[in-house]
């Protein structure tokens, strides 16, 4: 996709940006337990809700071995940001983990049947509890909760560009829109537009989820929306070990990776976990990052953002078709020096006066030069011929004044 150029980076060097490198899981497992419910952006079969899980793995889950968000804790965890996510409602009242800090941007976004909004909200945002080992990426920001989706999951461009104008009203700094549609429209152009304007940075899934689980088709994943807008941050997802899920560069492309296959995070109706897979997921990992390094560097602006998680992410041998700038590193994306303000340079003056160089014509110029001393050499002989002898017929010595 073709992108309008990035400002200039905020950060130093990107070596100095990836001081601390990710923790790569050789031993990472091909998949989440089979034992979690699954989350989807899809209602349950049985038309009801979501039910809620008795699991609760004492492990830390892959993802957060991966990347490492834990390291940032030390500097910020997150506090006074506020990040939307733009799904299908968040459970704000059954989920401990993020428990009064959850602001509904309308009744029913208050309650979440399917579950997807619940999961990506924990992803980016869920405190840590004892007896189990995952934790949202920034644990102490604060969520939006807005509804863009219909009854069965579904969206379209306008309900999804509601959702993201709701999320502006309510000053989302971010606003995680985990959501790929097949086409925009004038009014989600419109509402991303607003959004940048007002200081916001937009997330959302590079392709849909249903064809980022194995990336065997022989075709790219089509263009997905709103990623495939100007000033959208689009994200990949990353099986366990940092493999791609795709094996063919989809249309939108990718500006980050994160974890999107066997992830594991909370859901609606209690404490248990979730299991869930798709890039939709991958962009609560980006988010969340983006939620620490506005906290810790709350003057970024949504460019500034952007260059700042893009320049600090940790590279992975993938293509940059199908990852972006690489996996993005939470602890970086904090702890990285930003650039001083470059000097704004004074106004041009009047230009100097110069003059035309020399003709590149040696010859010419060597004899110019030979004529000349001799031209000199002749005066100056004239000179003394005439000068000293009428000056001894005066009685005038070299060193002696002359006499009147």
């Amino acid at each position: 996709m073709n992108r309008p150029p990035r400002t200039v980076p905020v950060l130093l060097s990107a070596a100095l940006a990836v001081a601390v490198p990710l923790v790569v899981v050789s031993s990472a497992p091909a998949s989440a337990d089979t034992a979690l419910p699954r989350i989807s952006s899809a209602p349950p079969r049985d038309g009801g809700c979501v039910k809620p899980s008795k699991k609760r793995p004492a492990d830390v889950p892959w993802p957060q071995q991966y990347i490492a968000p834990s390291r940032a804790w030390e500097t910020t965890r997150g506090a006074g940001a506020v990040v939307a996510v733009v799904d299908t409602g968040v459970d704000a009242r059954n989920s401990p983990a993020l428990s009064g800090r959850v602001t509904p941007a309308s009744d029913a976004a208050g309650t979440d049947c399917i579950g997807h909004g619940t999961f990506v909200a924990g992803l980016i945002a869920a405190a840590p509890r004892s007896g189990t080992g995952f934790a949202g990426v920034a644990p102490e920001a604060r969520i939006v909760a807005v509804r863009a989706t219909a009854a069965d999951g579904t969206a379209t461009a306008n309900s999804v560009a509601a959702g993201i104008d709701a999320a502006v009203v309510r000053r989302a700094r971010v606003i995680d829109v985990p959501i790929a549609l097949a086409k925009g429209s004038p009014a989600l152009t419109a509402a991303v537009r607003g959004a940048v304007r007002s200081g916001a940075l937009v997330i959302a899934p590079a392709y849909a989820s249903n064809r980022s689980l194995t990336g065997s088709g022989d075709t790219p994943a089509p263009a997905a929306y709103p990623a495939a807008l100007p000033d959208v941050l689009a994200v990949a997802g990353l099986g366990p070990g940092g493999v791609p899920d795709q094996r063919l560069a989809p249309r939108t492309a990718p500006d980050l990776a994160a974890p999107g296959t066997a992830v594991m995070s909370i859901g609606p109706g209690g404490t248990g976990s979730f299991t869930g897979d798709g890039a939709e997921l991958a962009t609560a990992f980006v988010a969340g990052a983006a939620a620490l390094a506005l906290a810790a560097h709350p003057q970024l602006t949504p460019a500034q953002l952007t260059d700042r998680l893009t320049a600090t992410a940790y590279h992975i041998p993938a293509g940059k078709a199908l990852v972006g700038a690489g996996t993005v590193d939470p602890v970086a994306a904090v702890t990285a020096p930003l650039a001083t303000a470059a000097a704004v340079p004074d106004p041009p003056g009047p230009a100097a006066l110069r003059m035309p160089p020399p003709e590149e014509h040696g010859g010419r110029t060597a004899a110019i030069a030979v004529a000349s001393a001799a031209g000199v050499a002749v005066l100056v002989t004239g000179f003394v011929a005439f000068t000293l002898p009428r000056g001894r017929r005066r009685g005038w010595r070299p060193g002696t004044p002359e006499s009147g």
